[in-house]
């Protein structure tokens, strides 16, 4: 009938209007978002990431995408188009005076153990505080080195390897020594003196302050130094370097050891003093050293170390920063770092780490 016929026209109608502003308000909304993301992508600021490439820095920055999807990255200073977009900087021996660039930076994430590589600087920005790295996975790694190179030593693996004709078959030749002394007990020094301390060492550690470790004896000052050294079989240097820690490691100091200690620099090059290292050795105050870490790196071919048949030399890799640890830490900072939040792992520029 003809009333059925003018409802049915009716909803027709309705519908198509209902389907013309339903698309119509579609697109409004998708041309409303593509206009607010382009602009929000246009004012984004971002952060930097300026270490040497040897360090992967492309497999850092999926890291950082992993954890945080919107977080704009930038590799290198060159590839930058406004410097007054970077608010954070991941730093490790960049060029002195470069961070001066960005005027809105609001934090420096120093890459690796120590923060020396970023402070020796003199042209950082005032008032930027700069924040560390701390891995268990960094710890972990520090520690499985050392104690490779405690047992080649305590086990004399490393004379089996020289001199294969020289075998007694049958007869022991662990060395009966069982003290270790480390130097440093931030971070990476208490993980090493507890570890030690669980598989049966007896540890010793000498820092700036008297701390408080499960079965390990704590010692400060020059005379706690001398009198650590005087009980150690095993030097394990972890300290930062600091005017106070550069060449603390010099002939009169290693003299005061046990004779025939064995020396493990894992910290900082300059801590020792290169030059007084051999005529100890020769001598035998120190029965041998592993050295990680150098004054000049990579280590000059002519250096006298190499020749030496008591220096076991490795390349600065005790323990090496994994992306997969470091991001988490370095995207958290940044979050609290553009919020005014509190940052962690602070670094104290008074006392240099």
């Amino acid at each position: 009938d003809l009333t059925s016929t003018s409802k049915e026209k009716d909803l027709h109608y309705i519908k198509r209007k209902k389907i013309f502003f339903f698309n119509f308000s579609s697109s409004l909304v998708f041309l409303y978002s593509i206009f607010f993301k382009s602009k929000f992508q246009k004012n984004k600021m971002s952060l930097l990431i300026c270490l040497p490439e040897s360090l992967d820095t492309g497999v850092l920055k999926k890291e950082l995408l992993s954890i945080e999807t919107n977080l704009k990255v930038e590799i290198s200073p060159e590839e930058v188009k406004n410097n007054e977009k970077v608010e954070f900087a991941v730093v490790w021996n960049h060029p002195s005076g470069i961070l001066l660039k960005y005027p809105n930076l609001k934090a420096i994430l120093a890459y690796g153990h120590g923060v020396d590589s970023v402070i020796k600087d003199t042209k950082l920005p005032k008032g930027v505080p700069i924040v560390r790295l701390k891995s268990e996975a960094m710890a972990y790694s520090m520690n499985e080195y050392l104690l490779a190179v405690v047992l080649l030593y305590k086990r004399r693996l490393n004379e089996h390897l020289n001199n294969s004709e020289k075998f007694e078959w049958g007869v022991s030749s662990r060395l009966n020594i069982n003290s270790i002394g480390i130097l440093g007990l931030g971070f990476l020094g208490k993980s090493a003196a507890n570890y030690f301390s669980r598989i049966g060492f007896n540890v010793s550690g000498w820092s700036r302050t008297k701390k408080k470790l499960k079965n390990i004896r704590s010692f400060t000052g020059n005379k706690g130094l001398i009198n650590m050294l005087r009980e150690t079989d095993f030097l394990i240097n972890l300290l930062p370097l600091t005017a106070k820690t550069k060449f603390l490691l010099n002939a009169k100091t290693l003299s005061k050891l046990k004779r025939g200690s064995f020396l493990i620099n894992a910290g900082r090059g300059e801590t020792l003093k290169e030059i007084d290292l051999i005529p100890l050795l020769d001598s035998g105050n120190l029965s041998g050293a592993c050295l990680d870490v150098f004054q000049t790196e990579p280590l000059p071919k002519k250096h006298p170390f190499w020749k030496h048949k008591k220096i076991l030399i490795t390349p600065h890799n005790s323990s090496i920063t994994p992306h997969s640890s470091a991001a988490p830490q370095i995207v958290e900072n940044y979050r609290r770092a553009i919020s005014g939040k509190k940052l962690l792992n602070l670094v104290n520029l008074k006392h240099g780490y």
